[in-house]
């Protein structure tokens, strides 16, 4: 998978650990991406557009999207969720999705939970990826199977979810 990073922000971000939670995402996942690619298409082929934006940015795509006229975390926008209308050409990248992450929103996150920021910003970006992949937290069972993932994933550096505050 090709992972592209877009700041749009004044704030500096170490992208190196983001990089590496995504690897491992991948691997802990790959049946799952594999079923969300294109007749022809591999995981190799699959694109992610990663933006890091400011609180006005995301809120004005959250008003747009999702007709919520408030700053929030991360919104995901997945674009391989029916593998068999997703145009896919041989060789070319596939976008599967865009994840918007608001830097000053999980800043502020982190600081209420007690966390490090750089921890909230993973596991955001995680939340963001099971997002593109066809998870979802409408109801408990689905609650309980994105976070279930979002472990499966974080473990190697919080083997315990209370090392990670929740």
């Amino acid at each position: 998978m090709h992972i592209f990073f877009e700041n749009k922000t004044r704030r500096n971000v170490d992208i190196q650990p983001l990089k590496r939670y995504i690897g491992i995402a991948e691997k802990t996942l790959l049946r799952r991406l594999q079923t969300y690619c294109p007749k022809a298409a591999t995981v190799k082929d699959l694109t992610l557009n990663i933006f890091f934006v400011t609180d006005s940015e995301i809120q004005k795509i959250n008003r747009e999207h999702r007709g919520k006229d408030s700053a929030t975390d991360v919104i995901s926008f997945s674009y391989v969720e029916d593998r068999d209308f997703t145009p896919y050409i041989k060789g070319e990248p596939l976008v599967a999705g865009e994840i918007f992450l608001s830097l000053p929103t999980i800043a502020r996150q982190a600081k209420e939970k007690g966390l490090e920021p750089d921890n909230e910003l993973i596991y955001m970006l995680i939340h963001g990826f099971l997002h593109v992949f066809g998870y979802d937290h409408h109801t408990d069972k689905e609650e309980l199977e994105m976070e279930s993932a979002s472990f499966s994933i974080l473990e190697k550096k919080y083997p315990r979810k209370s090392d990670f505050g929740f």
